[in-house]
Formats: C-alpha cells, sequence, structure tokens
C-alpha cells in the first residue's frame, strides 16, 4: 500500500547551461510535488491505519513551505542569486549544484525526505517510493527509488540544503 500527499508551491528558477532563451531568463511556476511513501507493513495495526497521516505530512508540508514556497531555485553560480542577495532584504534562495532542472529538483527532494524519514518515529513504518514534481500542466517529473539509487552517487559529496534532515529557511542564502 501507497501513501500520497501533494503540496502546490510558487517558485522561479533559471538555467545557465541551456541553450534555450526562455530557460535562461528568471521565470517562475506554480509546481506541484508529490511524495509518495510505501508502507513497509502488509497488514494494518489495530486502528485500521497503517501509519498516521499528520505524523509523516508535516514533515513534507514543512519542507515545501520553509524551503521553497516563494523561492529563487538556482544554480550555485548564478550571479543573479548575488545581486538578489545585494538588492532584496533577505531573498528566499535555494542553491542547486547545478541548473535547478525538475529532474534535479526532484533527486534531492527524494534525498532530502528519505533522510527525514529514516531518522523520524515512523521510520519502521514506511520510507519513500517517489518523488513527483509537476513544473507545469503537461510537465511532470518523477523520481523513484530506482533513478534515486542509480543517480545519486554523483551529488552524494556536496552539501547543501538537501544533505541534513534539517528543515530551515533558506532566506538569503546563495551558497551550496
Amino acid at each position: 500500500m501507497k501513501l500520497q500527499f501533494r503540496y502546490r508551491f510558487e517558485a522561479a528558477h533559471r538555467f545557465l547551461s541551456s541553450s534555450s532563451l526562455p530557460c535562461k531568463t528568471p521565470h517562475g511556476h506554480s509546481w506541484y510535488a508529490t511524495m509518495t511513501v510505501a508502507f513497509k507493513s502488509k497488514v494494518l495495526n489495530d486502528n485500521q491505519m497503517s501509519v498516521e497521516f499528520s505524523a509523516i505530512k508535516t514533515h513534507w508540508k514543512n519542507l515545501i513551505d520553509q524551503t521553497f514556497d516563494h523561492s529563487y531555485m538556482h544554480h550555485h553560480k548564478d550571479p543573479v542569486a548575488e545581486l538578489l542577495i545585494k538588492e532584496t532584504p533577505s531573498p528566499r534562495l535555494v542553491s542547486f549544484p547545478g541548473d535547478p532542472t525538475t529532474e534535479l529538483i526532484s533527486l534531492l527532494m527524494f534525498h532530502k525526505m528519505k533522510l527525514i524519514i529514516d531518522q523520524a518515529e515512523f521510520s519502521d513504518l514506511v520510507e519513500i517510493h517517489q518523488i513527483a514534481i509537476e513544473e507545469t500542466p503537461t510537465n511532470t517529473v518523477v523520481c523513484d527509488k530506482d533513478f534515486y539509487t542509480t543517480s545519486f552517487a554523483a551529488f552524494s559529496h556536496i552539501d547543501g540544503w538537501w544533505s541534513t534532515s534539517e528543515i530551515k529557511n533558506h532566506s538569503a542564502s546563495a551558497s551550496v
């Protein structure tokens, strides 16, 4: 059995390495982020549940609200981030080790939630199954456990918002 939580957030991003002018220009989306967890047990507990939903939901909502909502997701070398720090009081900046593509966003969110779930009181009940990020109504990227297991190693040596289970506000932080 699997459980999904879906939240919407508003955020902007841009790419440094894209050949597409629209993608090189800072632009925003109404993103939808869906986390799917799989239950480890094949039976329901005495309350006919697998886990208390609120226990998991709170962590996912906090990550979305405190890190991503109304943020500028950027490559750690993006000069626009430095300008925002100089010109805007406490900008909410979310740095990435490369262009903040939907693929990279979903991969790093998967890792972040894996760390959170692995340390949570309900870690023996569920495991993260996938993260789906909808950038537009026609574009959704799904990072599943297999893709995560194969691909995260390329980023495991880099520290950033994804490298600890701590959730914190990313205002005025432009470094990876």
